[in-house]
């Protein structure tokens, strides 16, 4: 026997965290007197009130909030276990969902999926692209399986989430030949030229004003941009130097097209991070990436 009528705790839920009757009927298309009653019965169940109404609107009561405490899990579970399947269809093609932070490099982005691809040829993989925040709700939701960014969870995902550091990858500064030859020995001639800056927030940014200052120049700074694609295509043109990490300056679009100016290790490291949601029986494409993919 089932000792809880499911469907009820699950109108409650929805009630309780779209904060209305109101804004749950749109939600669970029912009409509003069918949600009313079927509360009344959970409550009549549990033997214990879950909302009080105070000026108009529903509050939880102490045993409300309990009860959704445990609903939050019973209900996120499920979420858990349906995306579990999605990602292992009847085919046995594995599939994964990829958040690529936005300004995280393309070239880092590409060895991260060439080495799912290495471990399951056969493997399916959704890749987009999207803020941290926005991509960390996705990932509570199930609809994401795994986020490559260039800094970890915020603070207050820290028990939900795993987050692992997949490495911190030198950063160089860059040019197209022809300014490179024209600018001369570093850090003297930086003081005036032209400079592509990565966007803010970025952590490759600050680290590069703090270099600047101690080297006592001041570039040109020409343009910040998020986009390591277009700062990258922007340097190949001549508008500037670039700072760019060393997968980024290696790939084959940049090899020729772009030189690292003549300097000792910058100091300026771009970190990346493979974040994943707590589960019971973790997406395996995304366990394989957490244990095994480093820079």
């Amino acid at each position: 026997m089932i000792p809880l009528n499911y469907h009820h705790l699950y109108y409650f839920y929805v009630v309780a965290t779209e904060g209305s009757i109101v804004k749950a009927k749109e939600k669970l298309l029912l009409a509003q007197p069918t949600i009313s009653g079927q509360l009344r019965e959970l409550e009549s169940q549990l033997g214990r009130p879950l909302f009080e109404r105070k000026k108009q609107r529903l509050h939880l009561t102490e045993e409300g909030r309990f009860v959704l405490g445990y609903a939050q899990r019973i209900f996120d579970l499920g979420m858990e276990m349906a995306d579990s399947l999605k990602d292992r269809p009847p085919e046995g093609r594995l599939r994964a969902q990829i958040g690529l932070v936005t300004g995280t490099p393309r070239a880092i982005a590409q060895t991260l999926v060439d080495h799912l691809f290495a471990a399951f040829p056969q493997a399916h993989l959704t890749v987009r692209e999207d803020n941290l925040g926005d991509l960390e709700e996705e990932l509570r939701a199930h609809r994401l399986d795994l986020i490559l960014s260039d800094t970890p969870p915020s603070g207050e995902a820290d028990e939900e989430f795993i987050s692992r550091l997949a490495g911190r990858v030198p950063v160089a500064l860059a040019a197209a030949p022809k300014l490179a030859r024209r600018l001369g020995p570093l850090p003297q001639a930086l003081d005036g030229a032209p400079m592509i800056l990565p966007a803010q927030p970025s952590q490759v940014y600050h680290q590069l004003l703090d270099l600047f200052a101690r080297w006592k120049v001041k570039p040109d700074v020409v343009a910040e941009v998020q986009d390591v694609e277009l700062a990258r295509r922007l340097a190949v043109a001549g508008r500037g130097v670039v700072p760019l990490n060393r997968e980024t300056l290696k790939d084959r679009h940049s090899a020729g097209m772009l030189v690292a100016l003549p300097s000792k290790p910058l100091g300026v490291h771009e970190s990346v991070y493979l974040i994943a949601r707590q589960r019971r029986w973790l997406n395996p494409l995304a366990e394989r990436a957490l244990n095994s993919f480093r820079l």
